[in-house]
């Protein structure tokens, strides 16, 4: 699906973000588009406390070379959440037992624990599309259709 044809509810993965932040990748042309979706009238765009927190290491880690100081990656996650129309939902209790029944449905363990408790955030909030480069981490969960942006 082309991003341009989104409408609803929508939460942006960590991975957009950070391609976003990183003017030399790639891909950040694509995911800058996709926060301009936030503007459109049909489209409720939202992003999780636990995404910017996943932004810190990515961006001052071996990841990205070279690594973001961390003046400057705390500068990016904070412009970041002060976008307009870009919702920062937080993370509460009830969520991470959900994230915790997920889990143990599907037999995840380890890393995989946080891509459930988005999941999660998702089902609580009805917001049923992920944008992300990580499209299997979230197939086959009810409700929610992972579409990859850069595919």
């Amino acid at each position: 699906m082309p991003v341009k044809a989104l409408t609803g509810r929508v939460l942006v993965d960590t991975n957009v973000l950070i391609y976003a932040t990183l003017s030399a990748d790639p891909r950040h042309e694509k995911a800058q588009q996709v926060l301009a979706q936030r503007h459109r009238p049909e489209v409720a765009m939202f992003v999780s406390v636990q995404n910017l927190a996943e932004m810190y290491p990515n961006l001052t880690g071996p990841k990205n070379q070279p690594p973001d100081s961390p003046e400057l990656a705390r500068e990016k996650i904070r412009s970041l959440a002060r976008l307009r129309g870009l919702t920062v939902l937080p993370l509460t209790l009830e969520t991470a037992h959900l994230a915790l029944d997920l889990c143990v449905s599907a037999g995840v363990t380890r890393q995989g624990y946080f891509d459930r408790q988005l999941a999660a955030l998702m089902i609580r909030e009805n917001i049923p599309v992920i944008l992300t480069e990580n499209v299997a981490d979230f197939t086959g969960i009810d409700g929610i259709t992972p579409i990859n942006p850069f595919a």
